[in-house]
């Protein structure tokens, strides 16, 4: 081995900054790796929209509520600015009666979790968001709902790393794992050889091959998202807007009827960034590792975006860029160590809701690693639910 560390964590995304950060502040010896370089992948190639309304009810929920409440003094903590757009709202404007009775399902169940999660009326959608269509049945609405910079975010992290000493490797292939004894000892790149009694696997989309390379079969696979940027314009919306299909592509497909929303999983997401573009979203396809974008995914997007703001007829588009999620089948990230490879921790697996996420999520992985205990439960995110006993 060349040389030794503390903790390495594989993967240089939101996730694998945010542990590296709060391994730091811990005294811990850290060293990132990461293939390409740092906020490559999904941190890299998404919104940055920050709300409870699109987190699934239950634990997800919960969990989200302690996350979100760190971002009011995380750009302060890192020294960076976010762009952390505190209380914009968040908005799903409803298109029928069908979409009304689902999103008021699933906000009974997020109101569960001492959220302020609501149905409104069309008047009330509109006097919030004037340059919406009023030919809308009514909206969800969450005032609380944030947006922040995630390459600012990702970036934070990292920088506030490195500060604390920790170290990283960019344009460096993780191509296997040093095992003694049946627990991790270290991991083998294109690089050189690195020792550490502690691996955190915080790699995205990837994760499961990671993970692979390891002898784990984890179910983490990439779901891909297609956006869209537009030229800067005025002050044009306040709020992060999904339409209601959003929330039904992602807790209720089965409800979808169009055969192009459905082999899609299209749908709509807007907000406009600091600079006054338009970032305007979004699918969630399966398409293995592919990251082009396609005609006609612009072009559904494009439609959805001209249904609820037809205002934006004349407006320019820049470019157009995707990212891939990291999808599980119960909808719900692999948090904590594996049992079966002792030293082996995943931090990975959260889709759509790794920015909202990822405070909490490198603070309770560093604490497990360091004290041996997350201070909140993570029961219900355990790896090893996926892994035959």
């Amino acid at each position: 081995m060349r040389e030794s560390y503390d903790v390495i964590v594989v993967g240089g995304g939101i996730m694998g900054c945010s542990v590296a950060w709060q391994l730091a502040k811990k005294n811990k010896r850290v060293l990132v790796i990461e293939r390409r370089d740092v906020a490559s992948g999904a941190a890299g190639a998404t919104d940055g929209v920050v709300g409870y309304h699109t987190k699934k009810p239950g634990p997800q929920m919960d969990l989200a509520v302690q996350s979100i409440a760190m971002f009011e003094t995380l750009g302060e903590q890192l020294g960076q600015d976010i762009e952390y757009g505190l209380r914009c709202g968040g908005l799903q404007p409803v298109e029928d009666k069908m979409q009304w009775d689902i999103l008021s399902e699933i906000v009974e169940k997020q109101r569960e979790s001492g959220v302020d999660i609501r149905m409104i009326s069309a008047d009330e959608a509109c006097a919030l968001e004037p340059q919406l269509s009023r030919d809308i049945y009514g909206a969800l609405y969450s005032p609380t709902g944030g947006k922040v910079n995630p390459l600012r975010l990702t970036m934070g992290y990292a920088n506030a790393a490195r500060r604390l000493g920790a170290q990283f490797l960019t344009e460096t292939t993780v191509t296997g794992f040093a095992i003694e004894n049946g627990r991790v000892t270290g991991v083998h790149t294109d690089k050189g050889d690195f020792a550490a009694d502690v691996v955190v696997n915080a790699g995205g989309a990837w994760a499961g091959k990671i993970a692979a390379l390891a002898g784990l079969d984890l179910p983490i696979t990439p779901r891909k998202g297609q956006l869209i940027v537009t030229e800067p314009i005025g002050p044009f919306m306040t709020a992060t807007v999904q339409c209601a299909r959003y929330n039904v592509v992602k807790f209720k497909p089965e409800a979808v009827t169009d055969p192009t929303a459905i082999r899609l999983g299209a749908s709509l997401s807007i907000e406009q960034t600091e600079d006054g573009g338009l970032i305007i979203g979004g699918t969630r396809e399966f398409a293995g590792y592919d990251t082009d974008n396609t005609f006609e995914a612009i072009e559904v997007m494009l439609r959805r975006a001209l249904r609820f703001f037809p205002a934006l007829r004349d407006v320019s588009i820049i470019r157009c860029f995707s990212g891939l999620r990291p999808y599980t089948p119960d909808g719900l990230p692999l948090l904590g160590p594996v049992h079966a490879l002792p030293g082996f921790y995943m931090a990975a697996g959260h889709e759509g809701d790794g920015i909202a996420l990822s405070p909490i999520t490198g603070k309770l992985i560093a604490e497990w690693i360091v004290d041996g205990k997350p201070s909140y439960d993570l029961s219900d995110f355990d790896p090893n639910r996926f892994l035959k006993a």
